[in-house]
């Protein structure tokens, strides 16, 4: 009974705090998402809509493949623990699942920022460089998916039966996204700038205790004095999270976006 109990309660905090997340905007059609919290279920996206489905009876769904498999192939979401810590929203690149005293909170970055593991945060694109929302499982050889980089400019990907392949330019050129091909670089239009950061992940530098009265039920985000740092409570605890450096705290759509898309 008292399992019952708490099931339904993670079940009504995930669903309560993440009605206006659709898992499927920015990812393409006919690309499969995991199910979190059921690894048998899955869902594919048509015109940014996910259609729920699931798999036969003893099979498992791996978002690596797109495909249900047996579940000691299965990689399946992993599951939140009481500890702080987040994950990967397998195959949309944008969207994460923090965790905090074994609740799982569905998180989204703005304005093409991308979730980066290593750090638990939204980040810039060129730090993590996940196109993983667009490859398919559907292959047609005769037109086949070119993406470019947005750490290298000599880097591409090449799409593959849902997988995405890094691909690099021989030395001297750069990715052509208008021909798919390397190119000189007086032909492409190509600038990418990543400097070299030292951003610790929640298990090597746990964020600090709250130091506001957190409401006793439910999640909750509220913006810190430092703008780019926010408060992130749940059930009555609470912890200070930083943004990564260049972006600041949004209160109204609560979460880290570059100072100049905050209106």
């Amino acid at each position: 009974m008292k399992f019952f109990i708490f099931a339904c309660a993670l079940f009504a905090a995930f669903n309560s705090l993440n009605a206006d997340i659709n898992i499927c905007e920015g990812v393409s059609n006919s690309v499969f998402l995991p199910f979190l919290g059921n690894c048998s279920k899955y869902y594919i996206c048509m015109n940014s809509v996910a259609i729920e489905r699931t798999c036969e009876q003893g099979y498992n769904f791996d978002a690596k493949t797109q495909s249900c498999t047996y579940p000691d192939q299965a990689q399946c979401l992993p599951t939140c623990t009481k500890a702080l810590s987040s994950f990967c929203y397998d195959r949309t690149c944008t969207k994460y699942v923090l965790c905090y005293s074994g609740v799982p909170v569905l998180r989204e970055c703005c304005d093409g920022l991308q979730y980066n593991s290593d750090t638990d945060r939204c980040d810039f694109p060129q730090y993590v460089d996940c196109v993983d929302n667009v490859c398919t499982i559907f292959t047609d050889p005769s037109n086949i998916t070119f993406l470019e980089s947005k750490a290298s400019c000599s880097k591409y990907f090449i799409c593959m039966e849902g997988q995405a392949y890094a691909q690099n330019c021989a030395s001297g050129l750069m990715f052509n996204s208008e021909c798919n091909c390397c190119d000189f670089p007086s032909n492409v239009n190509c600038t990418i700038s990543a400097v070299k950061r030292n951003i610790q992940p929640f298990s090597r530098a746990p964020p600090k205790r709250a130091d506001i009265d957190c409401p006793k039920e439910g999640t909750h985000f509220y913006p810190h004095l430092r703008p780019e740092s926010y408060y992130f409570c749940m059930d009555g605890r609470g912890v200070i999270l930083d943004c990564t450096p260049g972006l600041v705290y949004d209160s109204k759509l609560e979460t880290c976006r570059e100072p100049q898309n905050i209106k």
